[in-house]
């Protein structure tokens, strides 16, 4: 409620001057509040003083030169939609009072049937009534908000779909002064943030905000505060230390993103400049942030437990599930269109007496070495998996048979020269994979075999082609 000794300004919208005049003595009978009137005549001379002035109740005639009834609400109401409007009609009418308020008007008073008493209480419930049927609009659009957002969290599992749909989310409130402008970053294992979903903003700002640490900018501050950081105009904040060409005037707000007490991310709102961020706003957006944070950690774990169901443990490599899915398709492509298709099988020599002579702490650090080396000898979109044990095999899809021997000769010589030990590969080929994999993989095991038998740290190609030897052994 209003303090009782505050002055309210009152507007006043009356084309009878004797009416006028009567609302005028009414006021001036009341003590407190204190009703400061300003009178127009015209719904258009009101129009202009609701842009010049800020006035806490609005006092309108029902009848004017301009505009009559509920046309004339309406009118008034898109002119101050934030300010309560009082109607005074000549007519006592229930209809019309009950459809008046339904276009949002708080009261519908009768000339003729209020006193100073009855309208004084008239407009000092109107303004309470109109602040509680907005908080009570503010709250519904923030539960809705909250809603919205907690099921778009909870119909995602995978970080791009998830990242995607909550930026498009956040940035359509209409509760907020936001510019369409978005970015979530995640904290990383070393300090850093990274730029996981943007939206909105230029090609400057994406390359600007590439190696950002924690502690750095607004948002590597709210990453380390765990609080949340508003700036009402970036370009002027000394906080804001990225700059970037393009940056245009904009207020901003950084809302931490925690799981279990713990920052995982931060979500950067842009706002227009000067923009206010209410206390109900504020811890909307605390919420907002709690349930992606919480998202982002379930995200991050389903993206790991992906990882390791589809990759081996200790070296990082695909495992035989992944090997089967992507097979699966590349083997589809091989039949459909002909196009070549090979796999390269190998075996470390003597593997089980590297294990007895340096323990078995030292043959799982020689796997990894080895793992890492087969992966820069080959091409990104060759998948190098770990098939058991001590035996790897490489997908090569869309490739000769020249070719793969060629790969294949490469990771025995960088393996030699890398880790100090020798390995025996096996090589298969087809023009269009007409079989299955589980055909190609065994011929690569007769040719493994071979090479195995004829003295080890070779290539032999299945088809009986020529072995291709290490003269140097």
């Amino acid at each position: 409620m209003e303090n009782a000794n505050q002055e309210i300004p009152v507007l006043l919208i009356e084309d009878d001057a004797g009416d006028a005049l009567l609302v005028h003595e009414m006021l001036a009978e009341i003590k407190t509040p204190v009703f400061t009137l300003t009178h127009a005549d015209r719904v258009a001379k009101a129009t202009g003083q609701l842009r010049a002035g800020n006035f806490g109740v609005i006092l309108l005639d029902l009848s004017l030169p301009d505009g009559q009834g509920i046309d004339l609400v309406k009118a008034v109401r898109r002119a101050a939609p934030e300010t309560p409007i009082v109607v005074m009609s000549g007519r006592r009418d229930e209809d019309l009072a009950v459809r008046i308020l339904q276009e949002g008007a708080q009261d519908y008073c009768v000339k003729g049937h209020v006193d100073s008493f009855l309208l004084g209480r008239s407009l000092r419930y109107a303004i309470e009534r109109k602040r509680i049927e907005d908080a009570l609009r503010r709250s519904n659009a923030e539960l809705a908000v909250l809603f919205h957002v907690s099921s778009t969290v909870s119909r995602f599992i995978d970080m791009q779909g998830l990242l995607g749909d909550i930026i498009d989310t956040v940035t359509g409130l209409e509760i907020l002064n936001l510019k369409g402008q978005a970015a979530i970053f995640t904290v990383e294992d070393d300090g850093s943030l990274k730029l996981a979903h943007e939206i909105g903003h230029c090609q400057k700002f994406i390359e600007a905000h590439q190696g950002l640490r924690v502690g750095e900018c607004l948002c590597g501050m709210a990453a380390v505060r765990g609080e949340m950081i508003v700036s009402n105009n970036a370009c002027e904040d000394a906080r804001h230390t990225i700059r970037y060409a393009e940056m245009e005037p904009h207020g901003q707000i950084v809302v931490p993103l925690k799981s279990r007490e713990r920052v995982v991310g931060v979500l950067c709102l842009d706002t227009g400049p000067n923009a206010p961020v209410t206390a109900s706003e504020r811890q909307m957006l605390f919420s907002i942030g709690e349930l992606i944070g919480i998202a982002l950690e379930n995200a991050r774990l389903y993206e790991e437990t992906r990882r390791l169901a589809l990759h081996d443990s200790l070296t990082g490599l695909a495992n035989r599930r992944h090997l089967d899915i992507v097979a699966e398709s590349s083997l589809a492509r091989s039949r459909r269109y002909g196009t070549p298709f090979a796999i390269i099988l190998l075996d470390l020599d003597h593997f089980k007496l590297y294990n007895d002579t340096h323990g078995h702490s030292g043959g799982d650090q020689l796997l990894v070495a080895v793992a890492k080396t087969m992966k820069e000898s080959v091409r990104d979109t060759n998948l190098v998996v770990r098939y058991g044990g001590e035996e790897f095999l490489v997908l090569l899809p869309d490739t000769e048979i020249s070719v793969a021997l060629a790969v294949a000769e490469r990771i025995r010589a960088k393996i030699h020269e890398n880790n100090g030990v020798t390995v025996s590969l096996g090589v298969a080929w087809a023009q269009a994979a007409a079989g299955p994999l589980a055909e190609l993989i065994a011929e690569a095991d007769n040719a493994l075999y071979q090479a195995k038998n004829s003295g080890r740290n070779r290539v032999v190609c299945a088809g009986g082609r020529q072995a291709m030897e290490d003269l140097h052994v």
